[in-house]
């Protein structure tokens, strides 16, 4: 997978004309069912963000060929599994990737339309989620808008981590170092803290069985420790830095 990034990032550096055909493939294969559980599509979109944050790339095209790319690919996944799911259950790929099929299921069970909405967000239930959508029979009427406007945010959501991290690289090595990396550690800290509060929610609802007072020095201490990190990076001078950096991309998406 590594040496795929680093080859198709490569050959966008080298081709850059060609990017926006390169950007809509990735996304459209990193949104067809099943086969998008074999594109590192994320890290290819971070990888090209950061050639947009090192003028490299402009953004709108990327972005508008990563919108196509990812709603063409989830609605051809969504037709096959509302036209042709007898046939795709039968398949032995699918049947040996059953449990992945399942949860998507119940996924798409609770949530409903907004399941389809947050299941393009959510690791690797966005890649079946579309073919789930239509074995449920999702209407399609339904289904064509959500995926519409949940583009609208994915794309460029996928693209801006990666712009901040070339816009940071255009600083003095030693300054965009540091940064990348508080900014690096904000973001894990983020993401533990969001997982802690999801378990949180399954607990109250009774779906989980764990020490409740535990979870909640578990929950306070995971946010106390985020809440610390960004009143550091607030008070330090790479607080007019970032902002220099959110400047910079700004202007580029706006």
């Amino acid at each position: 997978m590594q040496a795929l990034t680093e080859s198709v990032l490569h050959i966008i550096q080298q081709h850059s004309e060609w990017a926006w055909l390169i950007v809509f493939l990735i996304a459209f294969i990193e949104s067809l069912a099943i086969f998008g559980l074999f594109m590192p599509g994320w890290v290819l979109l971070v990888g090209i963000g950061s050639m947009i944050g090192a003028d490299i790339l402009e953004f709108f095209p990327i972005v508008v060929s990563a919108y196509l790319g990812a709603v063409i690919g989830e609605y051809l996944s969504y037709y096959a599994g509302y036209h042709y799911h007898e046939i795709i259950l039968k398949w032995k790929f699918v049947a040996r990737h059953k449990r992945l099929i399942e949860q998507s299921k119940d996924f798409f069970k609770k949530h409903g339309a907004a399941g389809v909405f947050f299941g393009r967000f959510v690791g690797p239930v966005r890649a079946v989620i579309p073919l789930v959508a239509g074995i449920s029979e999702m209407p399609k009427r339904t289904f064509f808008w959500v995926n519409l406007t949940s583009g609208l945010i994915w794309a460029p959501l996928y693209l801006i981590p990666g712009i901040l991290i070339g816009a940071a690289v255009n600083l003095e090595k030693e300054v965009s170092t540091s940064l990348i990396f508080i900014l690096l550690l904000i973001s894990l800290v983020l993401w533990m803290a969001i997982n802690q509060t999801k378990k949180s929610f399954h607990i109250i609802r009774g779906e989980l069985d764990v020490n409740r007072q535990l979870l909640a020095i578990n929950f306070v201490l995971v946010w106390g420790v985020f809440a610390v990190l960004i009143l550091i990076l607030i008070k330090s001078s790479y607080y007019d830095i970032l902002k220099d950096i959110f400047a910079v991309v700004w202007s580029k998406i706006s």
